[in-house]
C-alpha cells in the first residue's frame, strides 16, 4: 500500500494576509516588519493563487486549504469587506472552487482568525479566538463552528473537517469535539469528521487517532508530524536556488534523508503543514518554490511507493485503522 503524504495549508483568505493583521496587532503598528527593512506584505495578490494552483495541479498535491470566513474579523466571504474589491473576491473564490477543491479539502480556521466575534453583535470581542476558546463549552462553540461552515457553504466551498486557528479549543478539547461533530452533523449532514489543532514534528509514531466513535460515525484528530520549514523564508530576502534547495532539504535531500524519510522509514503517513504567508513570502514566493521543490524530489524519490492525499480520505484511513492508530 502506498503511503499517504498530505499537505496541510493554514491561514488562506482572500485579498489580505492574516499574518499581517496579526503582526499589526502585536506590535502595536500599521507597518509591521520581520525585521529592520524587511516589512511583512498586507495584501496577497489573486496572481499568487493562480501560481499556487500550478504548483499542486503539476505535482497532483492533496491535503486542506483554508478558507477564512470571516477574516481578521473585517466582514464575512459572502459579502466582501473594505480593501477586497468583488473584482478580486469571487475570482478568487470561484478559482478556490474549480481548481483547489477538487486537490484539497477546504475547512474554516473558525471564523476571524483574530478577535473573537460576538455572535448576537457580529462586533469584535477584546480577546482573539485561541484566547476565547479556553473558557468555552460545546453550547457556545456549536453556534460560532456553526456560522464558520455556513459562510463557506453560501459561497459553494462546503468544508469537509474544521481546523484551529492557534490552538483554539485546546484547553476544552472534549468540549470542543463534541462542538464540531454537532456542528458538521447540523450544517454539512456529515457524521464522519475530522480536525486539525495537534502537531508533533519530532516523532515517528502516527499521532493521529480516533478521538470518538458511535457505529459507523467517527471524529479524527488529525495531526501535522512536519514542521513549517518554509516559515523561515519570510525572514530573509534570499530567493536563489541554493536557498530554496537549503530549506528543502529540511523536509527531503536529493539523496533521500530529511523528516519526511524519517516517517517514510517508520511506515507513519507525511502530514506537512504550512501557512498561506510562508508560501507567498511577502510577493518573494520562496515558499511556494520550495513546496515545488519538495513536491519533485517526492515524486524523483519515492514514485507509486506513497500517494498524495487528502485529510478527509487521511482521516477516513485512520478510523479504518489502516495503519494501527490507537482508538479512544
Amino acid at each position: 500500500m502506498a503511503l499517504p503524504i498530505t499537505l496541510i495549508v493554514d491561514d488562506p483568505a482572500p485579498c489580505l494576509n492574516i499574518y499581517w493583521w496579526h503582526q499589526a496587532r502585536r506590535s502595536g503598528t500599521s507597518a509591521p516588519e520581520h525585521r529592520p527593512g524587511l516589512p511583512v506584505a498586507r495584501h496577497i495578490p489573486l496572481s499568487f493563487l493562480d501560481r499556487f494552483i500550478d504548483v499542486v495541479g503539476r505535482w497532483g498535491v492533496r491535503g486542506k486549504f483554508t478558507v477564512l470566513p470571516y477574516p481578521a474579523g473585517l466582514g464575512p466571504i459572502d459579502v466582501g469587506w473594505p480593501g477586497c474589491p468583488a473584482v478580486e473576491l469571487q475570482p478568487w473564490i470561484d478559482r478556490v472552487r474549480c481548481y483547489v477543491m477538487p486537490l484539497m479539502d477546504i475547512t474554516p480556521e473558525i471564523l476571524t482568525h483574530a478577535q473573537a466575534l460576538d455572535l448576537d453583535t457580529l462586533a469584535l470581542l477584546p480577546e482573539n479566538e485561541r484566547e476565547w476558546s479556553a473558557h468555552q463549552d460545546a453550547a457556545t462553540l456549536t453556534p460560532y463552528i456553526s456560522l464558520a461552515l455556513q459562510l463557506l457553504a453560501r459561497v459553494g466551498l462546503p468544508a469537509t473537517g474544521v481546523t484551529s486557528p492557534w490552538d483554539f479549543g485546546i484547553q476544552v478539547e472534549g468540549e470542543y469535539q463534541t462542538a464540531i461533530r454537532q456542528s458538521m452533523q447540523s450544517v454539512q449532514a456529515q457524521h464522519q469528521n475530522w480536525y486539525f489543532l495537534h502537531s508533533d514534528t519530532r516523532g515517528t509514531q502516527l499521532r493521529s487517532q480516533v478521538v470518538w466513535r458511535q457505529g459507523d460515525a467517527w471524529l479524527v484528530s488529525l495531526w501535522a508530524q512536519v514542521d513549517d520549514f518554509c516559515w523561515a523564508t519570510m525572514g530573509t530576502p534570499a530567493t536563489e536556488a541554493g536557498y530554496v534547495a537549503a530549506v528543502a532539504d529540511q523536509y527531503l535531500t536529493a539523496d533521500g534523508r530529511g523528516r519526511l524519510a524519517d516517517l517514510f522509514a517508520a511506515g507513519t503517513p507525511m502530514v506537512m503543514v504550512t501557512h498561506w504567508q510562508s508560501l507567498f513570502a511577502d510577493g518573494r514566493h520562496t515558499g511556494l518554490a520550495v513546496i515545488d521543490e519538495v513536491a519533485r524530489r517526492v515524486a524523483a524519490t519515492w514514485g507509486e511507493q506513497v500517494r498524495w492525499t487528502s485529510c478527509s480520505q487521511l482521516a477516513a484511513g485512520v478510523a479504518a485503522g489502516e495503519w494501527d492508530c490507537p482508538a479512544h
